[in-house]
């Protein structure tokens, strides 16, 4: 709104009069009132009229924010930005074991698929625990991959590879080549205790169901055979 101007003031103002002023001061006192009223008018609109640059400044800032947005959109539309991975894809490195040391628990089905993944099948005892590993003696080699080093005693990176004395039958990784360290294979997936020709998987939980075929039936059950036949698995193997 514009200050109005003091001459369209003069059409409408009240005249103050010759009765109660003295003679020469009506004029004066009318020109004051009109110039007092252009100035409060002029005070009033001034608000206003300052806020008309900030707004069009603040609309100004939100069509720059909202093209900034829609050119990230349009950039990132067919995939991701090259220099931030997804979260999947760091959740899946975080997840990745070292170098040398074993995967993570696998629930095995079967013997077979035991011997096909071991790098060293092996029966005998542990003589001793210390550390946190076990020194196993070795009987009798069932398989042996050619990059796997043995004799007649290993080590095992574990201390529940089976009491001293206690005759097992071991699936065995190869976790550190340098050191000649090995690992059950899946924790008590890969140990078989014996009592005689008799082999019995060493936890229940952690058990295969048969074999060459998973048995449902048998879950949640050690699993018994004989060590004739984890010999026979382990030569069709080669």
């Amino acid at each position: 709104m514009n200050a109005p101007d003091p001459a369209e003031w003069a059409e409408i103002a009240p005249h103050p009069g010759d009765r109660d002023l003295p003679a020469g001061r009506h004029e004066l006192h009318r020109d004051r009132l009109l110039t007092a009223i252009a100035r409060e008018s002029r005070t009033h609109s001034s608000p206003r009229v300052l806020r008309r640059p900030a707004l069009a400044l603040a609309a100004l800032v939100l069509v720059l924010v909202a093209a900034a947005g829609a050119g990230l959109a349009v950039s990132s539309g067919d995939e991701p930005p090259a220099a931030l991975p997804s979260p999947q894809a760091s959740r899946s490195a975080a997840r990745l074991p070292p170098p040398g040391a074993v995967a993570k628990i696998r629930a095995y089905g079967t013997v077979r698929e035991l011997t096909d993944s071991a790098d060293l099948v092996v029966q005998g005892e542990v003589v001793s625990v210390a550390d946190g590993r076990s020194v196993y003696r070795v009987a009798e080699v069932l398989y042996r991959d050619p990059v796997a080093p043995v004799s007649t005693e290993i080590t095992v990176g574990t201390e529940s590879a089976g009491w001293p004395g206690r005759p097992s039958v071991l699936y065995l990784a190869l976790s550190d080549p340098q050191a000649r360290v090995y690992a059950p294979l899946s924790g008590d997936f890969g140990i078989f205790d014996l009592a005689g020709e008799t082999a019995t998987s060493r936890s229940s939980a952690m058990s295969v169901t048969g074999l060459r075929t998973e048995d449902a039936t048998g879950a949640g059950r050690a699993f018994v055979t004989t060590l004739a036949d984890l010999r026979q698995l382990a030569s069709e193997r080669g």
